[in-house]
């Protein structure tokens, strides 16, 4: 089942470049993640305009966020520090940093399968490396350590003997505001390692926000029927089953000891009531997109949530 989780990876990395290509968003290092770098026309590369519709709205509300959480404060942006929680191929710190935007620290982490592959693609790529700032590789290549950026291999389940001293070891601040970043992957543990993670990041840091993207509503016809596509391959919820509502999302927060505000709304929501009269006719010029009924559908299946 974990080579099946990784693998979601992919799909999520070829939507987004194929959203990128077509003028969603800006992500210039998308496409050094995909294998042999197709161009925006490829067959194979191309998404339905409602999967780009979807991966607009999902990097849209995310990049938002994570933009006004490092500019937060008079302060200097160095007083800042992002931990990604199962980052995948994610290009955020580059994205951030060419905008001149970066945190003090930007710690990702996810399997070895994974990271390994990724430091191989940074290194590899000069548009990336040079963004980096004084890094050692690690581990046997599979993990990058820096002032700036690290990310470190592990397995999510395994939280206080296995992460939290690789987050430590990379110079994790307790004493700085943290923003930790979860993009479907909650959902893929047992509710009991969901909730480990969340009091951890809810009580240690001295000051935290925790930002996460994921499926919701899977008692529905629709939902059901998402579970069963994932089932097929050999894909499984259990943090869904857990947590299907964004009212069961806000008391999770609230449970852990996030006490401000919780928030938890639809990407149908985010879609209709965030994104500008201007953008979306904007997204309504990039392709014809007659699916209407079934992208308010899906993206009310989706949800983004944070405390």
């Amino acid at each position: 089942q974990d080579a099946a989780i990784r693998g979601t990876n992919d799909d999520a990395t070829t939507a987004r470049l194929s959203s990128a290509s077509l003028g969603y968003f800006t992500d210039p290092f998308a496409a050094y993640f995909v294998r042999g770098r197709p161009s925006s026309t490829s067959v194979s590369l191309r998404k339905p305009p409602i999967i780009n519709r979807g991966s607009f709205a999902r990097f849209d509300a995310l990049h938002s966020i994570v933009s006004q959480f490092v500019r937060s404060s008079e302060a200097p942006d160095l007083d800042r520090q992002i931990v990604v929680l199962g980052a995948g191929f994610d290009s955020r710190f580059f994205m951030l940093k060419s905008e001149s935007i970066q945190p003090r620290r930007f710690i990702e982490i996810d399997f070895p399968e994974i990271t390994s592959k990724k430091a191989q693609v940074i290194k590899k790529n000069k548009a990336m490396a040079d963004l980096l700032g004084d890094h050692v590789l690690a581990v046997g290549g599979s993990e990058i350590h820096g002032n700036e950026y690290s990310l470190i291999s592990g397995d999510l389940r395994q939280w206080h003997s296995e992460i939290v001293p690789k987050l430590l070891a990379v110079g994790f601040d307790a004493n700085i505001p943290t923003l930790f970043l979860t993009e479907c992957v909650l959902v893929y543990m047992p509710p009991e390692a969901i909730k480990t993670v969340i009091d951890w990041c809810a009580q240690y840091p001295i000051s935290s926000i925790m930002l996460n993207y994921e499926q919701v509503n899977p008692d529905d016809s629709f939902g059901r029927m998402m579970l069963e596509n994932l089932k097929l391959r050999n894909v499984f919820l259990p943090g869904l089953i857990s947590c299907p509502t964004l009212e069961s999302h806000k008391a999770r927060y609230a449970d852990a000891g996030f006490n401000g505000a919780t928030h938890a709304i639809t990407m149908w929501e985010y879609y209709e009531y965030y994104v500008t009269p201007e953008e979306h006719a904007r997204l309504g010029k990039l392709e014809i997109f007659d699916e209407v009924e079934e992208w308010k559908l899906m993206a009310e299946h989706y949800c983004i949530t944070w405390a």
